[in-house]
């Protein structure tokens, strides 16, 4: 792997255009990683029946199966996003991920399926710390918080697009299934994994258009690049960073839970199969996501120019405040009209403090700490949103209600007591936030 060397940062910052073209290829890249993702939480019946397994198993399959490789691997490729060409990094995890989603289509057992998951998880895991690193080098600080905020958009319109292409394709496809070339008959959930591998090859290519750019901001801290010294900056602002790096893993844990059982609770609660739920789910979580994500990054840069105390970290306060009680309370609406109306709203605020996160964290961390940030963050976020957060809802499904039938109480007894801790998080990270932003932008 080419290592860069040290690049003072007299440069000016590349033109408009081609950082828009750039941030444009990302999100593409990063939306289709949220299609292999996020599919599985229409495909919860037929998965079951396939390999006969509880809601409990299921969520493994959508939760640690994925977020174990993906966090432990985030690690060490941050590390290595802050030494070397991070467009590379991105191709060749970009490649790993659509071969292991097209496996998920082929496994024939939980068990191939279960290291399919595992694999996808490695493959994705440089792209987060990769990608922010390079719009942070593209993009000035003035206009920094709107550009991460449209390059995470993708997240949201990639759970959306999963749900609504999931959804079309069940529709689509007929319950025998069918017939592939060279491949034989296929059932649809299949036929759904192969759709979701199939745009890799493309993506990559596109990705060779994306230069490497030169490294910024690196400030007096520049020499501070060991797993000692990073570990030694987060002890010196622990107040902050424990704040930080862990309100987005509990709204991760909100987020994950209820949208990967979303499908399955209008599929029990409303008589509503997922071909049609998930479009209705789609077009609302692209469209409250898109809008929370935009939203939020307008906010932060207009704030920061405005001088308001810890701006950016504000706006997670404000999405958390939205966040917490609709979260809680759409899973146990009577008519599914109010509760897609409630998942909304919900989502909308999750969005909005979720694309605060790197947006703070490239405030306060000089520029080659922030890969290892951003990983930290990844994999606190991962192990308890992304892995627990669907099975912290199965198991309380299977373990204390013990019927399917109570999945909506098992959502809404799982986010309230999530909701209120990252709101004091927030709450109480504003002060210290400010303290660490000062100290190392030298505002004090």
């Amino acid at each position: 792997m080419q290592i860069l060397p040290r690049q003072r940062l007299a440069a000016p910052y590349p033109s408009l255009g081609y950082a828009a073209w750039v941030i444009g290829v990302l999100f593409l890249v990063t939306l289709f990683s949220q299609l292999d993702r996020q599919l599985p939480a229409l495909l919860v019946r037929p998965i079951r029946a396939e390999f006969q397994i509880s809601d409990t198993a299921f969520s493994l399959l959508q939760g640690y199966a994925f977020s174990i490789c993906y966090t432990l691997m985030g690690l060490p490729l941050g590390r290595l996003v802050d030494r070397a060409v991070r467009r590379n990094l991105i191709v060749w995890g970009l490649l790993f991920w659509t071969v292991m989603t097209a496996v998920s289509g082929f496994a024939g057992s939980y068990a191939v399926l279960f290291l399919a998951r595992m694999g996808v998880g490695v493959g994705e895991a440089v792209l987060a710390p990769a990608a922010y690193s390079i719009i942070a080098d593209y993009v000035a600080l003035e206009r920094r918080g709107r550009a991460l905020a449209f390059y995470y958009t993708s997240l949201a319109v990639g759970s959306g697009a999963s749900m609504l292409l999931g959804g079309w394709l069940l529709g689509a496809i007929p319950k025998a299934g069918m017939a592939l070339p060279l491949l034989g008959t296929l059932p649809a959930w299949r036929i759904c994994f192969l759709a979701a591998a199939a745009p890799g090859i493309v993506l990559g290519l596109l990705l060779l258009t994306v230069r490497e750019p030169l490294r910024r901001e690196q400030g007096a801290e520049a020499r501070h690049s060991t797993v000692a010294e990073f570990t030694a900056f987060l002890k010196q602002h622990r107040a902050t960073f424990a704040r930080l790096l862990t309100y987005p893993a509990l709204l991760a844990m909100i987020g994950y839970g209820m949208l990967s059982w979303a499908p399955a609770l209008f599929d029990r609660r409303f008589h509503m199969p997922a071909s049609r739920a998930g479009i209705v789910l789609g077009a609302i979580i692209a469209a409250a996501g898109l809008g929370g994500t935009l939203l939020g990054g307008y906010l932060s840069d207009r704030w920061l120019r405005k001088r308001v105390r810890a701006a950016r970290f504000k706006v997670a306060l404000v999405g958390t405040l939205v966040c917490a009680p609709l979260a809680a309370l759409w899973p146990l609406a009577n008519e599914a009209t109010t509760a897609f109306a409630l998942l909304g709203c919900s989502v909308l605020g999750l969005s909005i403090a979720q694309s605060a996160a790197p947006a703070c964290i490239q405030e306060v961390c000089p520029n080659n700490l922030r890969g290892q940030a951003i990983s930290v963050y990844l994999l606190i976020a991962g192990l308890l949103g992304i892995g627990l957060g669907p099975t912290l809802v199965a198991l309380v499904t299977d373990r204390i209600f013990h019927d399917d039938a109570m999945l909506h109480w098992a959502i809404s007894a799982t986010v309230l007591p999530t909701a209120l801790a990252a709101l004091w998080l927030c709450w109480t990270g504003l002060r210290p936030f400010e303290a660490t932003r000062e100290r190392v932008r030298g505002d004090a």
